[in-house]
C-alpha cells in the first residue's frame, strides 16, 4: 500500500483514508483507483471495484482511466511549453495562427483560463447541423470550418466573466500542433509523457485501439434509469479530454511538476494563478464544482480560494461514466489522484476529504443523491413504492441529498425520456414537498398543460403566481392558456 519510508503521521493518516475510502466504497460511491502522496512518497494507494463489470474483473494500480476533462492540464502544459519556447505569446489573438477564425478578441490566456466568452452553448446548434449533415461527430480538423460558417455572435465577451468551454481546449490542441509542427499525440509523447516517464499514459483517437489494461466505463442512461449500462465514447476531438491515465503516472506527472521538468517555475506560478477579467477581478468560477468550495481559475488549473490549508491548485474530469480528479496542495507538496469509472456520485468531495484528513481538517458530508435513488425505484417498482422510499430515507439527511432543483430536473427529464405518467408524479411529489416555492407549482403546471389537462394547469400557474406575481413564465404561460 504504502512505499518509501514514512513517518509514524503519515502512517496514520494512511489508515484513516483507507477506512474512509472503504466505507466510500462499500456504499457504492467509489469504483476506480486511488493514490495519496506527501513530499514524492506515496501515503496511500488502493483499488476498489471492478474495471470491467461483464467480465467481473477487478481494478488493479495498472488499470488506465478516461480521464474526462483531467485531460487539459496536459494541453494547458503544452501551450505554456510553447510559450516558454517563444512560439507563442499568452495575450497573442488566437486568429494570428488561424485567420478564419471569426472571433479576433479572443486571446490564447482567455481560451486556458475559460474567460474568453467563446461558448459550447452558443455553437450547439452549429455542430448538430454538423452531425446531421455528415452523419459523424466532428474532429479537431472540423472545428474551424464549422466556427467560421456560423459566425455565432457570442454572448460574453472576452474577459467578462468564466464560462467552461470544452471547445476552446480543442481549439488550443489544434494550436499546439500549429505551432509545434506535429500532431497532437506525438506532442504529448515528446514533450510530456516521456519526459515525466509516463508510460501508461495515451491519447485515444478512433485509429488507437485501448490497451489491455483500460477500464470501460458505466453510468446510467438518464436520472431515472434503473441500472448502470456500458459507457462507449464515440467523440472524435481532443484538447479537452480522451487522455487515458493510471494512477501511477499521474504520480509521474505530479512529480515532474514539482522538480521543473515540464515547465519554469515562473510559468507554473503564471499557471497556478487566477487569470484576471478585464475589471481586474480575480477569475472567479460562479459554479461550486462537487461541492468542493469556492474556486478561481488560472491557466489550465482551479485553485481554491480557501487557503487555509495551503495554497491548492486543481483540475477535474467528469463525463457519463468517467469522475476524475488531481488535487495538489503545492506548499505542503501533497498530491490526492481518484480515478472512477462508474460515474461516482461526490467522488471530489471524497477526493478533497483525504487531503483534509492529511492535514487534520473536518470532513466534508458526501452524501447520495436522494432525488435519483426515488427516479430508479419509480422505474423499477412503481410509484408507491418510490414515495415510501422517499419518506423513509429524506429523514437521513446525514446520507442522502434531497432539493428541489434537482427533483424538477428529474421530472423533465422524465417529459423529455416521454415518462409522461412519471414525470407528473415526481413534479406533483415536488409541489407537496417544497410548497413555498413559485417554481415547483411553474413546472407541474407545464407538464400538465402537455399532458391536455388545461384546467389543472391553470390552477397550478394562479398557485405560483400567488407565491410570486413576478414570475414572468407563469405569466406567459397563464396567459397563454386563458385565450
Amino acid at each position: 500500500m504504502a512505499t518509501g519510508t514514512l513517518s509514524a503521521g503519515a502512517q496514520d493518516s494512511g489508515k484513516h483514508m483507507d477506512s474512509m475510502f472503504r466505507a466510500t466504497a462499500a456504499q457504492g460511491l467509489l469504483n476506480g483507483n486511488v493514490l495519496v502522496a506527501q513530499e514524492g512518497k506515496i501515503i496511500y494507494q488502493q483499488s476498489f471495484g471492478l474495471a470491467d463489470f461483464e467480465q467481473k474483473k477487478l481494478h488493479d494500480p495498472s488499470t488506465s482511466f478516461q480521464l474526462a476533462s483531467l485531460s487539459k492540464v496536459f494541453t494547458a502544459i503544452a501551450v505554456l511549453q510553447q510559450y516558454e519556447k517563444g512560439k507563442l505569446q499568452l495575450d497573442d489573438a488566437y486568429s494570428k495562427y488561424f485567420p478564419s477564425f471569426p472571433y479576433k478578441d479572443i486571446a490564447i490566456r482567455g481560451l486556458l483560463s475559460h474567460s474568453s466568452g467563446l461558448s459550447d452553448q452558443d455553437l450547439d446548434g452549429a455542430f448538430a447541423d454538423f452531425e446531421k449533415k455528415n452523419h459523424r461527430e466532428p474532429n479537431n480538423r472540423d472545428l474551424l470550418p464549422v466556427i467560421a460558417a456560423a459566425n455565432v455572435k457570442m454572448k460574453l465577451s472576452p474577459g467578462q466573466k468564466w464560462w467552461y468551454c470544452n471547445l476552446g481546449y480543442e481549439l488550443l490542441a489544434n494550436l499546439v500542433e500549429k505551432v509545434s509542427g506535429t500532431t497532437f499525440a506525438q506532442y504529448l509523447e515528446k514533450n510530456i509523457l516521456g519526459p515525466a516517464g509516463m508510460n501508461d499514459t495515451y491519447l485515444k483517437l478512433p485509429e488507437t485501439a485501448a490497451r489491455a489494461a483500460t477500464a470501460n466505463n458505466y453510468d446510467y442512461a438518464s436520472r431515472y434509469a434503473p441500472e448502470k449500462i456500458r459507457v462507449n465514447y464515440t467523440e472524435e476531438a481532443f484538447g479537452h479530454s480522451n487522455l487515458y491515465s493510471t494512477t501511477g503516472d499521474l504520480f509521474r506527472l505530479d512529480q515532474a511538476l514539482y522538480g521543473n521538468r515540464l515547465l519554469k517555475p515562473a510559468t507554473l506560478a503564471i499557471a497556478f494563478s487566477p487569470d484576471k477579467w478585464k475589471d481586474g477581478s480575480d477569475n472567479l468560477v460562479w459554479t461550486n464544482i462537487g461541492g468542493m468550495g469556492q474556486a478561481l481559475d488560472g491557466l489550465g488549473w482551479f485553485i481554491f480560494k480557501d487557503q487555509s490549508m495551503g495554497k491548492t491548485v486543481w483540475h477535474a474530469g467528469g463525463m457519463q461514466g468517467a469522475v476524475t480528479i488531481l488535487l495538489r496542495d503545492i506548499g505542503r507538496k501533497q498530491t490526492v489522484i481518484l480515478l472512477d469509472n462508474a460515474g461516482s456520485e461526490g467522488l471530489y468531495k471524497t477526493a478533497l476529504n483525504a487531503l483534509k484528513t492529511l492535514n487534520g481538517q473536518p470532513l466534508l458530508p458526501v452524501k447520495k443523491n436522494l432525488s435519483k435513488i426515488y427516479g430508479r425505484e419509480m422505474m423499477k417498482d412503481g410509484m408507491d413504492h418510490a414515495m415510501a422510499l422517499l419518506l423513509q430515507l429524506k429523514a437521513d439527511t446525514a446520507g442522502y441529498n434531497l432539493n428541489e432543483d434537482d427533483m424538477n430536473n428529474l421530472g423533465y427529464a422524465m417529459l423529455a425520456g416521454k415518462q409522461q405518467a412519471q414525470a407528473l408524479e415526481t413534479l406533483k411529489v415536488n409541489c407537496l414537498l417544497y410548497p413555498e416555492s413559485d417554481n415547483v407549482y411553474n413546472s407541474y403546471g407545464e407538464a400538465l398543460a402537455k399532458a391536455g389537462r388545461k384546467e389543472d394547469a391553470i390552477a397550478m400557474y394562479r398557485r405560483s403566481l400567488a407565491i410570486n406575481p413576478k414570475n414572468e413564465d407563469s405569466q406567459q404561460a397563464l396567459q397563454a392558456l386563458l385565450k
